[in-house]
């Protein structure tokens, strides 16, 4: 009975541990020799960020949401930016000071948004909410 308690302990151990250990992959943006490993992102963290981004009007008595896409995926990739590295210089993050000096710039999402064109905005955004399991099949989650 000890030994199944355990076993039971093991398997719920695991569990825990994969849930924090969150999924990560490395993107590669040739035009700036950009190395950028993302992890996933909680859904608290998301929801964070795209309440952040909504800008908030009212129009005719009419309220308007709508979310900044914009500034969505910089946030986005600034959060969800684990590595970044340009030919073999590793930063400390978007918000690195020879980044944000340089640009003369106040912060990480400002530099993502300086650097990256609209497309690899959008795209590596998209990977980020991919990684965070947004687009995911229910034919993959019962599986």
């Amino acid at each position: 009975m000890a030994n199944e308690q355990l076993n039971e302990q093991e398997i719920l151990d695991s569990l825990f541990e994969t849930a924090t250990n969150l999924p990560e992959e490395t993107v590669f943006i040739k035009r700036l020799s950009l190395r950028i490993t993302l992890r996933g992102l909680t859904s608290s963290k998301v929801d964070a960020i795209r309440e952040r981004c909504t800008v908030r009007k009212t129009t005719k008595g009419q309220a308007i949401e709508k979310v900044d896409s914009e500034l969505f995926n910089a946030a986005l990739i600034k959060e969800a930016t684990a590595t970044l590295e340009v030919k073999g210089l590793e930063l400390s993050g978007w918000g690195d000071d020879r980044l944000t000096s340089r640009l003369k710039l106040s912060g990480g999402e400002e530099v993502v948004r300086r650097m990256l064109l609209a497309g690899e905005l959008d795209a590596v955004g998209d990977k980020v909410l991919e990684l965070s399991g947004f687009g995911v099949d229910i034919a993959d989650i019962k599986n």
